[in-house]
């Protein structure tokens, strides 16, 4: 059981909507994502007793049709840290994602989202959202000092239909 569960998970890719793979032409596009850290991550003091690991996952969305598609990436588990009471927590991630996608439409971004994980569990099926950003892959537009707002939430708000553009 436990072969199958992984070669499930290792395979799983969620197909792109046919209308958006048949607006794609030319070439696949490749793309390199370097998530540094996240600055002022506030915690309460319960989270801070649990010790808590973070991490990020990245997912393509098509933002005019409402649906995730590909595979999500998800980095390892990493530590917040802290200088002291009165400063906010720092998680450095140092982590460097690769991918290609022949999608390269406006309406598709990539959703990055933040997860806290207990620790003492080795799989994020336990893993609580904390926050999401959306990176606009295919605007053309410089998008600030190599910085991601990042929202509460879940990225799942994203599929509700009274959502029209998320973007603005």
């Amino acid at each position: 059981m436990s072969e199958w569960k992984r070669i499930c998970d290792e395979n799983r890719v969620i197909p792109p909507p046919n209308q958006t793979a048949r607006l794609a032409q030319g070439t696949s596009q490749a793309f390199q994502l370097v998530f540094k850290r996240l600055d002022g991550l506030h915690s309460s003091q319960a989270e801070e007793s649990r010790s808590l690991r973070y991490e990020l996952r990245v997912t393509l969305f098509d933002n005019s049709l409402h649906r995730f598609f590909g595979r999500t990436w998800k980095s390892e588990p990493h530590q917040a840290t802290k200088r002291n009471q009165e400063q906010p927590s720092k998680v450095h991630f140092n982590e460097v994602v690769y991918f290609h996608t022949p999608l390269c439409l406006a309406s598709v971004v990539a959703v990055v989202e933040l997860a806290s994980l207990p620790s003492g569990t080795e799989t994020s099926q336990s893993a609580v959202g904390q926050g999401f950003g959306i990176l606009q892959l295919f605007s053309g537009q410089v998008q600030g000092e190599g910085r991601l707002t990042l929202f509460c939430g879940t990225p799942r708000a994203l599929l509700h239909p009274t959502l029209r553009d998320p973007l603005q």
